[in-house]
């Protein structure tokens, strides 16, 4: 017998950017350019915003969500690509972002008496629980939406804000500059106007393709179904049943001790101290990346690290911080696992992130032109990957409520990458998200902890 949902939907709508304006200068079509053609066929991302309010059904109904639904239009108007649709025509010779005056972002508004703390809190909890408060990206084959969104009342507790966008059109670094933006208005009660930071720039001639990577990327997807197939549909990625979310911190103390102690066993090895600065953000992959591969017991095999890259800075000539789209491109790092999961496992990692990292100084893109080949050849059970980034500052999305108990990256279940963000508390350096089974959740507990125990007892 069918389970009943945990949500009570309580309104699906639309809702759409005020009409432009006729000096308006955000474009109503873009092309994509070869860092979006990349991530064509990629599942959406999906994250989760849990805010702790004491908002009982009417109040949240007749103050929330108008107040929420007026700002997100407002937004769109310096957004118009996102009520619009990732477009395959037949008589396009590539996929295209296009607004149509009409397209609107599908919203549903939602109710569940689910518990709002265990959803929102550290500890491990099955990832399919999430699932109902996640939108969902619903299309054709020749037109799918880039946003979705979805908000739902856990009443006299709190709301979440969940969202689903499309890989080809927006980075993690773009989705961000929208939701602080739809944050921003929506906490201004209605004024429009947003921080010249939070302002997307559009111009597609900032990014030159020397390498003609875009014809690369286009070509591996028409022919990756058979020659000539346009179709867009996305990659259908599914969690394991098993999965499990769960988060952990590492603050800044701990990534000094680690950090001190990875400079041990490089000298007690004798290994020649890197010419390069070993980051923090080298020293929290390195140590995560170990844990992992200890908890899941992989002995034995080669075992791979894939790191995206904000190209924004490292282009020539540079391209902004508010450039609009997707400007990522990816490392991919290799060690024995058995290595890993010896003594100086952490510094052998850290070395090699740190540097693949510093190689990038050579030329952002160089060697990129066959990266989905280089993905698609390694062994899923092999292939570790980053999503996200502390510095985007997801807990800074503040819609006049107070900022998120918690966000959860909880598109990770499918694609199997840990997730990067700034900390809740805004003391700790990082929250990792973690997916793992039952059996493995347990083992990367003990890994973790025991880890972080020997590494400040060293220092």
């Amino acid at each position: 017998m069918a389970q009943p949902s945990p949500v009570k939907v309580l309104e699906v709508c639309r809702v759409a950017p005020p009409p432009l304006s006729p000096d308006s200068t955000t474009p109503k079509s873009l092309s994509l350019t070869f860092f979006d053609m990349l991530f064509l066929k990629f599942p959406p991302t999906q994250r989760l915003f849990f805010y702790e309010t004491s908002h009982p059904t009417t109040t949240f109904l007749e103050v929330v969500v108008p107040k929420l639904k007026h700002s997100l239009s407002l937004t769109l108007q310096h957004y118009v690509p996102l009520a619009g649709n990732v477009t395959w025509a037949p008589d396009y010779s590539k996929p295209i972002i296009e607004y149509v005056e009409g397209d609107t972002v599908l919203l549903t508004v939602a109710e569940s008496e689910s518990d709002f703390y265990g959803l929102s809190g550290d500890n491990f909890c099955v990832a399919q629980n999430f699932n109902p408060f996640l939108p969902c990206l619903v299309g054709s084959e020749t037109q799918l939406p880039v946003l979705a969104l979805q908000v739902t009342l856990f009443p006299n507790v709190g709301f979440s804000i969940g969202y689903a966008v499309h890989h080809a059109v927006l980075d993690g670094k773009t989705t961000t500059m929208f939701m602080h933006s739809w944050a921003f208005i929506c906490k201004q009660a209605g004024d429009s106007t947003l921080a010249p930071e939070l302002i997307p720039m559009y111009d597609r001639t900032l990014i030159v393709d020397p390498c003609d990577l875009e014809t690369k990327h286009l070509n591996f997807w028409l022919g990756k179904d058979g020659p000539g197939n346009k179709s867009l549909a996305l990659w259908d990625m599914k969690a394991r049943p098993d999965a499990m979310l769960g988060t952990f911190l590492l603050s800044q103390d701990n990534i000094e001790n680690i950090k001190m102690w990875v400079r041990f066993q490089w000298e007690k090895k004798q290994l020649q101290k890197p010419s390069f600065h070993v980051s923090s953000f080298a020293i929290t992959t390195a140590y995560t990346w170990v844990c992992l591969v200890k908890a899941r017991q992989i002995r034995s095999e080669k075992v791979y690290l894939g790191i995206s890259v904000d190209c924004r800075g490292r282009l020539k000539p540079p391209a902004p911080p508010n450039y609009f789209g997707n400007c990522i491109t990816s490392v991919i790092v290799d060690a024995d696992s058995d290595e890993l999961a010896g003594e100086d496992g952490v510094a052998i990692a850290a070395k090699a992130i740190g540097k693949a990292i510093e190689g990038l100084k050579d030329g952002v893109l160089e060697g990129k032109g066959d990266m989905i080949s280089k993905y698609i050849a390694i062994p899923p059970d092999r292939l570790f990957s980053i999503a996200g980034s502390p510095r985007f500052e997801l807990y800074k999305t503040d819609f006049g409520w107070g900022t998120p108990r918690k966000v959860e990256t909880a598109s990770i279940a499918k694609t199997g990458a840990f997730s990067l963000s700034d900390s809740r508390d805004g003391k700790s350096w990082v929250e990792i998200g973690i997916v793992l089974s039952k059996h493995e959740s347990e083992a990367f507990v003990s890994v973790f902890t025991s880890g972080l125990h020997k590494t400040s007892t060293h220092a």
